[in-house]
């Protein structure tokens, strides 16, 4: 494959990332229908697979051995899920957009990131410029006076929340990518960033997105600065919390308080009983994915009358993946997430292990005349950062399953595809550590 090819394949996959929040834009031709990132998805998986040899292909497969039976589980669940409760029009096109798609991206983004280490920064940049858009959106919206009934922003999405879901990563991106750039336009910039996605985070009032966003500052901070300035990782993220939920949050917090028959507190828990009845009849098979809205009206005669009736999903990613995908794609969720903590794990392990042999290699590399190859692959360049790139797949990870606790962080377009290349990353930077690890011990 040529380099200008390489080169427009690579903007294609910049594409995808930048264009996360605008699926809904779509072709509709009868009952099928692409959106925007599905279309640039089967392109570049049509190229990917046009310019590679087979050999190639299953060289980078073996890298997922250890997720393609928790993934099986996953699409096999979905799909008896599906079958069995004969909600298919609904269910394939959440299997298709939600699990086939973005798993399919996944892949062939770990295929490009074994081929060029420089596109991992690029990665986090993009989807921070992403978030960087959307905020200015969400500014505008402020501005024009376009807000919920009850004074909060959520743009063209379809609740504050899920607007909060997707600023959230990204200002953990900005937070980290902070560290990484020296000049003062970029941090300037990057400041700019920040201050608009905490300003969009503000206006969406996510109480669940504040706190995930909290704890997952901590780790952020203690993992970056521990060595430097041990204060900062506990006085950010407290000062985080504190202008949230002590300034922005104390009609929300009175009406907790209260335990008002009208909180947000009790209108979650009436639809996590309702949940838990629906699972408790269903254990197995599930109620079928995207069937939640259709279950929860059914079982509203056995409560007393719902505060909300327009519920898609059940407000928790853990009772959604059981109750959409059934015990098998919910075992299967568990099990992938298993995997994930335990290759993050041995990202940091690794990292470890290879910066006491770094200098050692680098001699070795020098006496072998690759010293260019020494700097970007072993030195201090883009790769001998890899373990703090897993650090930040750490944070946003923990913040899916903390906002995951009050809201179903995974079930949209934009946060399926979020996970999946964060798991993919995550298994590139335990790949090229091993990598790193095998090449030392042949010098």
């Amino acid at each position: 494959m040529s380099k200008l090819q390489h080169r427009y394949q690579n903007y294609l996959i910049i594409a995808i990332l930048f264009s996360l929040p605008f699926y809904f834009i779509r072709l509709k031709y009868g009952w099928a229908s692409l959106n925007l990132i599905e279309i640039l998805i089967l392109i570049l998986a049509v190229l990917w697979l046009f310019n590679r040899k087979t050999k190639d292909i299953l060289h980078s497969a073996k890298y997922f051995r250890n997720y393609i039976f928790p993934t099986i589980l996953i699409l096999f669940g979905v799909s008896l899920s599906i079958i069995f409760n004969k909600n298919f029009h609904m269910g394939l096109g959440i299997l298709k957009g939600w699990f086939i798609f973005p798993i399919v991206f996944a892949s062939v983004l770990f295929g490009f990131l074994k081929e060029d280490h420089k596109l991992l920064g690029k990665i986090f940049v993009t989807l921070f410029a992403s978030g960087f858009i959307i905020s200015l959106v969400g500014i505008y919206y402020k501005l024009s006076g376009i807000l919920t009934y009850d004074g909060r922003l959520r743009i063209f999405y379809d609740s504050p929340n899920q607007l909060a879901m997707f600023i959230a990563p990204t200002l953990l991106i900005g937070v980290f990518i902070l560290g990484q750039k020296k000049l003062f336009w970029e941090r300037a910039l990057i400041w700019v960033g920040i201050i608009l996605n905490v300003s969009n985070l503000y206006l969406t009032k996510s109480f669940g997105s504040w706190m995930a966003v909290g704890l997952a500052l901590v780790i952020i901070m203690y993992f970056r600065y521990r060595e430097k300035m041990r204060w900062m990782y506990f006085l950010l993220p407290l000062i985080f919390l504190l202008f949230f939920l002590g300034i922005t949050g104390a009609a929300k917090y009175k009406s907790i308080e209260n335990l008002g028959d009208r909180s947000s507190l009790m209108s979650r828990i009436m639809i996590w009983k309702s949940a838990g009845a629906m699972l408790k009849d269903n254990p197995f098979f599930g109620i079928g994915a995207g069937n939640f809205q259709n279950k929860y009206l059914e079982y509203q005669k056995y409560y007393p009358p719902y505060l909300e009736w327009s519920v898609p999903q059940p407000h928790n990613l853990f009772l959604a993946f059981w109750l959409e995908t059934g015990f098998i794609g919910f075992l299967g969720f568990i099990l992938l997430l298993i995997q994930f903590f335990k290759d993050n794990r041995k990202v940091y392990l690794l990292a470890k292990i290879n910066k006491n042999n770094d200098n050692f290699i680098r001699e070795k590399k020098r006496q072998t005349s690759d010293s260019l190859h020494d700097k970007e692959y072993f030195g201090g360049g883009a790769i001998g950062n890899d373990h703090l790139y897993g650090v930040l797949c750490l944070a946003i990870m923990i913040y899916f399953l903390i906002h995951g606790l009050v809201d179903t962080t995974y079930w949209r377009n934009d946060m399926a595809f979020l996970f999946w290349v964060i798991v993919s990353v995550n298994l590139y930077l335990v790949s090229k550590k091993e990598t790193q690890q095998i090449e030392t011990r042949k010098l």
